[in-house]
């Protein structure tokens, strides 16, 4: 059987930071990855440069990043923004 990994991005901050204590990493390590994830739109733990390289080939081993993109985006004449957004695993859904 093959271990399937988590996505990352569904973990708290909370959840994330004791994850790295357990791991006896620091703590502040979750706010950096929290970081790249929320704010900084990360979608792969290489982009998290200010990690060491030993930490973010864990956390690929580990996790994946279930992040999502914007497939086509439509402006009505009123400039109502319909956007089609294509998930992980390449289902679309839409978007106002």
């Amino acid at each position: 059987m093959v271990a399937t990994k988590k996505d990352i991005r569904a973990l708290t901050l909370n959840e994330i930071k004791e994850y790295f204590v357990s791991m006896g990493e620091k703590p502040f390590r979750a706010k950096q990855v929290y970081e790249w994830l929320w704010q900084k739109s990360a979608r792969g733990f290489d982009e998290m440069s200010n990690l060491p390289a030993a930490l973010r080939d864990h956390l690929k081993e580990h996790f994946d990043i279930h992040a999502v993109e914007v497939a086509s985006q439509q402006i009505s004449s009123d400039r109502t923004i319909k956007d089609a957004f294509r998930l992980y695993d390449s289902h679309i859904v839409e978007g106002f």
